[in-house]
């Protein structure tokens, strides 16, 4: 097949001998901090050179030599908070803009018109299709900036301690410069290719048939077809229940990662985090950054290894082996039952049964008593604080088990801690629209008026519950729940269709420093065009939002 270039055809022969011309555009200084916007040029398209928009952040009083490039997504462009996070923790940051125009923004990459395409706001069909080569796309344009981006951090610490760090889009930039230069090691955010599979479920029966064009995108923009070539360790950094992001699929490419750098290499999830990554993955993105670009002795786990057995007792269970090279200090293992769609799924954490031994520990997977299929994942936190996940076991399920759980009308109670619900509003607590660094922001059993305990949270509540056939609701089912909110406010409950994207919300008023009962009928649920919800069901997240911090307990079905 012509035109089905490989990252080795794409990038072998890529000019990078231009000099950057670069300038310092402004800068600032506060709290030890210095933030330079500066531009440097990039590749010549034919039709003059790409203009790179960047901000340069480091230390006032003692720049570090280590420098984190930072990709944010595609639709976002530099951020100071982020930048100054970074340099908190010891690294000089280059935080590159490649989304180019943009409206009301005036500090922007430019690229000349004959590649227009790689303007995020006019990309047209060259994001996500190969229509002639590789070269004619976004990503070609956005990883061709990345490399000068990689010349420029160069010139300016004249040190190859330098990493790239991507969000989402900008994580499927890292892997492909993971190739295209050379790095102390690269961190994919939510960033794992498998793009020409959007839609397509990892666990459906039949693999989608694929066209000439979805081989060239395969071939040369897939972030899979890059992981073998990669030059560093890589850092995989996965948040469950992304929309825009497959974890399933994850693993895939980690496994596939260049053999000379995957024992130097590892995955991490972020569970209950809600499209977000949280704070034991933080801890080990600035621990494997000082391992690469620093030179520290960070020990690096093997992942660990699950497999599903039945006990002696006849108890469904699970088993987790850890790296018998470390010392574990706590670990952990989660359940999800029969679906699919990743980012609907429902995380239990099981409990411990037996230590076995310090490398060895057993689970019990109190499952639903219909459920037919489940999905298992342990993770294990070292004594050196470095946290290392499994792949996702998958188990078909026949058979009765001892420890088989029955229907249960309750979605939650005080009783279940802080399970099952995560933060909503993840933006609103997080660095960098991603990074979740502080556990206060993680929801929490309070006591409130009255003595009454409750999940309490100052950034909304999400639960993917429904989703768990145990708790899915019955035809004609009600939604109850007591909610308290610290001042009088408006509170907002809303059921997304995790298929459709359809969002429905119930508004009310509500009086502060009391506890309130609600009972809602479905119908009450409505679009913003006024459609009503016609019935409860699975497949949906369940949102409690107020203008005010609150906390919810007894919500169920009657």
């Amino acid at each position: 097949m012509p035109n089905i270039l490989t990252p080795v055809s794409l990038w072998g022969n890529f000019d990078k001998s231009l000099e950057t011309e670069a300038e310092t555009v402004s800068s600032e200084t506060s709290d030890g901090v210095v933030l330079e916007r500066v531009t440097f040029k990039g590749r010549d398209t034919g039709a003059g050179r790409v203009v790179i928009s960047a901000l340069y952040a480091y230390d006032e009083k003692s720049p570090s030599p280590a420098t984190v490039i930072i990709f944010p997504d595609s639709s976002d462009t530099v951020d100071e908070n982020l930048s100054r996070f970074f340099v908190g923790k010891g690294f000089t940051v280059l935080m590159v803009d490649y989304r180019g125009e943009w409206e009301n923004c005036q500090f922007f990459t430019c690229y000349p018109e004959n590649v227009y395409y790689a303007n995020r706001a006019r990309c047209e069909r060259r994001m996500e299709f190969v229509d002639d080569t590789a070269v004619e796309t976004s990503w070609y344009e956005w990883v061709a900036v990345g490399i000068y981006a990689r010349k420029y951090a160069f010139e300016r610490s004249q040190s190859d301690q330098i990493a790239v760090m991507g969000i989402r889009d900008g994580g499927e930039i890292a892997w492909k410069l993971g190739y295209a230069e050379e790095f102390g090691c690269i961190i994919p955010v939510c960033a794992a290719g498998w793009r020409a599979y959007a839609g397509v479920n990892k666990y459906m029966p039949d693999e989608p048939e694929l066209n000439e064009e979805r081989y060239r995108f395969i071939g040369g923009i897939d972030s899979q077809a890059y992981a073998p070539y990669v030059k560093c360790p890589v850092l995989m950094l996965c948040s469950t229940n992304d929309v825009r992001f497959d974890y399933d699929r994850a693993y895939d490419t980690f496994s596939r990662i260049n053999p000379e750098f995957v024992g130097d290499s590892a995955i991490a999830y972020s569970v209950h985090c809600n499209e977000s990554i949280g704070v034991k993955c933080v801890d080990d993105m600035f621990m494997f950054l000082d391992r690469n670009l620093k030179n520290r002795q960070v020990f690096i786990p093997k992942p660990a290894e699950v497999t599903v057995e039945t006990d002696e007792d006849e108890n469904l269970v699970a088993r987790a082996l850890f790296d018998d090279q470390g010392v574990v200090e706590a670990c952990g293992m989660y359940l999800a039952e029969e679906c699919v769609e990743s980012s609907m799924r429902e995380w239990v954490k099981c409990t411990p049964k037996s230590k076995i031994s310090p490398k060895e520990q057993v689970f019990y997977l109190d499952l639903y008593e219909n459920t037919s299929t489940i999905f298992v994942i342990s993770y294990a936190k070292y004594i050196n604080g470095f946290t290392v996940w499994s792949r996702t076991s998958v188990k078909k399920i026949s058979g009765k088990f001892r420890n088989m759980q029955s229907k249960s009308k309750v979605l939650y109670s005080d009783k279940y801690g802080n399970a099952a619900f995560s933060v909503n509003d993840y933006k609103k607590c997080s660095i960098g629209g991603i990074f979740l660094i502080d556990d206060s922001a993680f929801p929490s059993v309070t006591e409130t008026a009255k003595g009454v305990k409750g999940l309490y949270s100052k950034y909304g509540l999400t639960t993917y519950r429904m989703n768990n056939p145990r708790y899915t609701p019955a035809q004609g089912n009600l939604l109850k729940f007591d909610i308290n909110c610290e001042e009088n406010c408006r509170l907002k409950i809303s059921l997304t269709d995790m298929i459709s994207g359809e969002v429905y919300s119930y508004v009310s008023d509500a009086v502060g420093g009391v506890w309130l009962n609600f009972v809602l009928e479905s119908n009450l649920f409505k679009t913003s065009g006024g459609t009503a919800l016609a019935a409860y069901g699975a497949h949906f997240k369940l949102t409690f939002d107020g203008e005010s911090p609150f906390s919810i307990n007894n919500v169920m079905w009657l």
